[in-house]
């Protein structure tokens, strides 16, 4: 009896506080997704309010000619040119693909509304971040230290050029599907189930990611870094090989397809004329920025869109030239021996992501640039988020001031990006913000006054930027040519008088001489440019009133680039007022034949056939004109004038009504 009221009641199983564990876990999981993707939204709302810069964004999207179609219809043959085309030496159809997404359905004109680009710039950089806590969570780490450092890729002001430069979707859509394919690798390694549908979801991935940035070629490499990390066989053929065989292939394609590209576009080399450098100061500059870079992971201090190469490198370059190898093989040797897994990898993940960055072979315009840190510094992050559990697993009774030092610094960043994203509202910011660091660069000057020019519509400061790069670079001839341009502008002014005008005429032609004195045809092989320069200053001749000379110009510029519209448009002008009709007839034709869907040219060889008396082919380009645009009143008084010489009264009233309505002035004799 005793030992039965002694024996213990059996202690049914529970389960519930497992699940509930679980629960709480998948709770914490999701909470810490949201708070770092809404910390990070939160971050980079500044960027939606931004505009274009002055700085690429032409050439990818506003001015972008495989991107014009799509203002007013969709078009497959132009999404064909788009992947068979490379922009400025660069091959990313992707990210061109979605301007054109973008185009097609939110901003027929880009200029107008950029906030489309933006914001999908952001929305895709958040999505980033949400792979960096995915991965690092499936790396092992704990889900703070996974939090603590996906906010650490989202708001580090390093992000900014990536995220608010529309021109660098191609960084945060390479970038999207760069860490889908590392979540699925690392899926396909974890999981036992459905392997084969994880290693071709990553191949998939990867493809895109080849697509948008020639940087997708660290693919592989990077897989080799997790391989590392897990402790797997990475050496051995069956996984170094077999397993990565694809992606060994792709980026060997996409290398060679990019440095095609590249090659093509003159793109290997410095854009910088001023700097030369032989390969050990490309070396030394390569240590320089590596260094720069591990140190701006820490503390991003004088971050500038660009930094410039100087005429003479500073010895510290030299000093990392010697030191930075040694450092960084030493660290990659003890890492290893001591099996700091950890460590190792995430040096060895920076170092792959950022070693084809280094400008060693391509120059490129500056020796540094905030956005090549964009996935290297994952890798960075890490070491960051595996020695915080370090940290706090050896003073666990120190955890809150460890947190509290943590949400400080990361304050601080914030705070920084914040900043930093001011200096790329516009083009006046960004390189007023690189002349504050780099007053010696002509790069940035040029750009200021090319922002002045032609956005501000500020011509007077676009000549003193023209002017101040020319006299740190001064056989610049695209420079000179410019500042010819804005002083041309600048005697349109209707407050000069003529003796004012004539003095501001002849400092632009001025400004050709000494454009086309730096350009030589004969050592230019693409003659758009030099054919451009002869163009405009017989445009200056010809408002000078010396139109023999503006007429050897026009026919030297147009025998140079024969596909300079404004070339046949100012000579048929020329013509006309020289009774050379018949000429001007001709330069016309020409006109229509590059550009058809131009109606002022056809209501000008109008004009031109009316002079030579053939009336009915004059009507057939009024009414060409109209069709095109008809909403200009002038065209119904051009086709007015025809009527009344064909002797359709009934015609001619009805045109010369419209015109009334279109507000165009009615010559007395079409009154009648």
């Amino acid at each position: 009896m005793s030992k039965k009221a002694n024996k213990p009641k059996s202690i049914p199983s529970n389960p519930t506080p497992k699940p509930a564990v679980k629960a709480n876990t998948k709770q914490y999981t999701y909470l810490a997704i949201i708070a770092s993707i809404l910390i990070t939204g939160i971050v980079f709302l500044p960027s939606l309010s931004a505009d274009f810069v002055n700085w690429d964004d032409a050439f990818n999207v506003y001015e972008n000619a495989s991107l014009k179609p799509f203002a007013t219809t969709w078009s497959w043959s132009a999404v064909k040119q788009i992947f068979s085309t490379h922009v400025i030496g660069n091959y990313n159809p992707l990210p061109i693909f979605t301007f054109a997404i973008e185009q097609y359905f939110f901003a027929p004109n880009p200029l107008e509304n950029p906030f489309p680009f933006h914001l999908n710039n952001v929305c895709l950089h958040l999505a980033c971040t949400l792979f960096v806590f995915l991965i690092f969570n499936r790396l092992g780490i704990s889900k703070t230290a996974a939090f603590i450092g996906a906010l650490l890729f989202g708001i580090h002001p390093m992000r900014v050029e990536s995220v608010s430069w529309i021109t660098e979707r191609k960084d945060v859509l390479y970038g999207l599907f760069f860490l889908a394919t590392l979540y699925s690798y690392l899926t396909y390694i974890q999981t036992k189930n459905s392997k084969k549908k994880w290693y071709f979801i990553a191949l998939l991935c990867s493809v895109f990611s080849y697509f948008s940035k020639v940087q997708a070629v660290t693919i592989p490499l990077s897989m080799v870094a997790i391989d590392i990390f897990l402790k797997r066989d990475w050496k051995s053929i069956k996984i170094a090989v077999f397993e990565k065989l694809p992606w060994w292939l792709l980026s060997l394609i996409f290398g060679l397809i990019n440095i095609y590209f590249l090659q093509q576009a003159n793109s290997l080399q410095s854009t910088d004329t001023t700097v030369t450098y032989s390969f050990v100061d490309k070396l030394a500059v390569g240590a320089y920025a590596y260094a720069i870079y591990t140190i701006k992971w820490i503390f991003p201090y004088k971050m500038s869109p660009l930094y410039p190469y100087e005429p003479t490198l500073p010895i510290i370059a030299y000093v990392c030239l010697i030191i930075v190898p040694m450092l960084l093989l030493g660290s990659i040797f003890i890492t290893w021996r001591k099996k700091l897994h950890a460590l190792l990898f995430g040096i060895l993940f920076f170092t792959f992501n950022v070693m084809f960055l280094l400008q060693i072979v391509g120059a490129g315009q500056g020796f540094l640039a905030d956005r090549f840190t964009y996935i290297a510094y994952i890798g960075l992050f890490f070491i960051t988020s595996f020695y915080y559990d370090k940290l706090v697993g050896k003073y666990p009774t120190k955890i809150r001031l460890i947190q509290l030092c943590i949400a400080a610094y990361l304050c601080l960043f914030a705070y920084l990006t914040i900043q930093q994203q001011k200096v790329w509202q516009n083009g006046g910011t960004l390189w007023e913000k690189v002349k504050s660091y780099y007053p010696n660069s002509p790069t940035a000057w040029k750009n200021a006054a090319e922002y002045y020019r032609d956005t501000e519509k500020n011509r007077q400061k676009a000549i003193e930027n023209y002017q101040q790069a020319l006299m740190l670079q001064a056989t610049d001839a695209t420079t000179y040519n410019n500042l010819a341009k804005a002083y041309t502008d600048s005697s349109f002014s209707a407050t000069l008088n003529a003796v004012q005008r004539e003095s501001i005429l002849m400092k632009a032609l001025t400004a050709y001489n000494q454009a086309i004195i730096n350009y030589p045809p004969t050592q230019n092989k693409d003659n758009k440019l030099i054919g451009e320069m002869y163009v405009n200053r017989g445009a200056v001749n010809a408002m000078l009133g010396k139109l023999d000379t503006a007429l050897l110009d026009f026919n030297k510029g147009l025998s140079l680039y024969p596909n300079n519209l404004n070339g046949y448009s100012n000579r048929a002008i020329l013509h006309a007022q020289m009774n050379r009709f018949d000429l001007a007839l001709k330069d016309r034709d020409a006109y229509i034949m590059l550009q058809p869907s131009n109606a002022d040219m056809y209501y000008e060889r109008g004009v031109c056939y009316v002079q030579l008396g053939k009336n009915k082919e004059a009507l057939l380009d009024f009414n060409k004109a109209i069709a095109l645009n008809n909403t200009n009143g002038i065209y119904y008084v051009g086709r007015a004038h025809v009527q009344r010489l064909l002797g359709t009264t009934s015609a001619q009233q009805q045109d010369v009504a419209t015109a009334k309505q279109l507000g165009a002035q009615i010559p007395e004799g079409l009154m009648q």
